[in-house]
């Protein structure tokens, strides 16, 4: 039994010695690890206790509170190169077109912004112009006519359309007439608003120093307008003789439907615009020169009785020198033309007066030729047909020009006896006071 006991104890001492070599074996790597992390490890004398005690030791690793551990090395990240900010592209700049530039200085010009001559040439002066704009709008102060600059710029000197692409054909009219006059438009008028029309505006307002939009806004209508214009040649205040005048010359050309009232009231502006637009007038509605020439033109034959003036009570208008006989154009002249029914007074080539004139019938005709005041009489009456004949000028026989009531009451339905019958008692009266005898008479066919 004590045997068998010692034998007990033996083997379990033997068994604790190989427990402590496997625990030396494995905490020697453990050793060298802790060496790096810096944690504590057993010392030998405290293995050699545990096994002369001859007792199995467990050994357990209790982590560290602190580790100390080495600051990890950073590489800074390498310096960022800063670049200089990119450029502003420019829509209109140093190089542009004279035109463009135009239209920069034009636009700056409008705000107040740009003082000087509009030529084309971009300066200095601009770039101060543009920063400015740029300031008083509050946009990045670049100086350089960039796209946001040129948008707000041109918002600010906008105008309204006047007349669009889809305008009345009658509106479109209008314009082709006034770009034709101004020599812009050389096609047709026709009132179909074409690419053509969208040049000929562009040229317009490049040519006027006007914003170029190619569009017919107010300020580009306005400006062809006033070029376009004609002096009025019969306005709302004329005298009721001439309202008369163009009254008769607008029904002749089936333009006026109305009484003859020598009253100027909105029919005559309808009639006259009416009677623009057919002839490719500017169509003001209002009776310009312009138009009144047209109209006389259409109703007139130079060289011949003006029927209309006489109706309406005008006296006839004051011939040229050049229309007037070659006998009429020297020395001092009463120049009568059966033709076109009139009297003028020439002096030294110089028409002065003209008047209405009325001559002899059928059988008692007024002699044609060159004649000479031969006597003159303030009042006469007549030897053969016992008629008085106030202010007489005596020019062939018993042939003379003077005043008849006769004339003045009933016009050319009656005639004279061979005299050249004047009806203007005011106009025979003074010419009387300023012919002379031996004053030259021409009377002409």
């Amino acid at each position: 039994m004590r045997q068998l006991e010692f034998s007990r104890k033996r083997l379990a001492g033997t068994a604790a010695a190989v427990a402590v070599l496997a625990a030396i074996t494995v905490a020697t790597p453990s050793a060298r690890a802790d060496e790096a992390t810096g944690t504590p490890t057993p010392t030998a004398s405290s293995v050699a206790d545990a096994t002369s005690a001859g007792t199995t030791t467990t050994t357990t690793t209790v982590p560290p509170t602190t580790t100390a551990t080495a600051p990890p090395t950073t590489t800074p990240p390498p310096p960022t190169k800063t670049s200089a900010p990119a450029p502003v592209p420019a829509v209109i700049g140093r190089t542009s077109s004279v035109l463009a530039i135009k239209d920069l200085q034009v636009r700056l010009k409008l705000l107040g912004r740009f003082p000087y001559a509009i030529t084309g040439i971009y300066w200095s002066a601009v770039d101060r112009s543009v920063l400015a704009f740029q300031q008083a709008q509050k946009l990045p102060q670049s100086g350089v006519v960039d796209q946001r600059t040129w948008d707000r710029l041109r918002a600010l000197t906008a105008s309204p359309t006047a007349i669009s692409r889809t305008a009345a054909s009658s509106s479109v009219k209008d314009l082709q007439v006034r770009l034709k006059l101004l020599g812009r438009f050389p096609y047709a008028i026709t009132g179909i608003y074409w690419s053509a029309v969208d040049r000929s505006v562009l040229a317009f307002q490049q040519a006027q120093n006007l914003p170029q939009s190619g569009v017919v806004d107010q300020r580009t209508w306005d400006r062809l307008r006033a070029l376009t214009a004609s002096p009025t040649a019969i306005p709302r205040t004329a005298a009721a003789a001439s309202v008369r005048e163009a009254q008769l010359r607008l029904r002749a050309v089936g333009r006026w439907p109305y009484a003859i009232t020598g009253v100027y009231w909105s029919a005559l502006d309808r009639a006259v615009l009416v009677y623009q637009q057919t002839h490719n007038l500017p169509q003001s509605g209002v009776i310009d020169q312009r138009t009144w020439s047209r109209l006389v033109t259409d109703t007139y034959r130079p060289g011949t009785f003006d029927a209309y003036r006489y109706t309406a009570g005008l006296r006839p208008v004051m011939p040229s020198l050049a229309s007037l006989d070659a006998r009429c154009r020297t020395g001092r002249v009463m120049c009568v033309d059966k033709a076109t029914r009139t009297l003028t007074w020439v002096v030294n080539g110089k028409p002065l007066m003209a008047m209405w004139a009325r001559f002899g019938g059928p059988g008692r005709e007024t002699r044609e030729g060159t004649f000479y005041v031969s006597r003159m009489y303030e009042y006469v009456i007549s030897n053969l047909y016992f008629t008085p004949m106030p202010y007489s000028m005596f020019f062939s026989g018993g042939q003379a020009v003077h005043y008849s009531s006769n004339f003045a009451r009933l016009g050319y339905a009656s005639s004279s006896h061979g005299c050249v019958n004047i009806a203007d008692l005011a106009q025979v009266k003074s010419l009387y006071f300023q012919v002379r005898v031996g004053d030259k008479v021409v009377v002409r066919h």
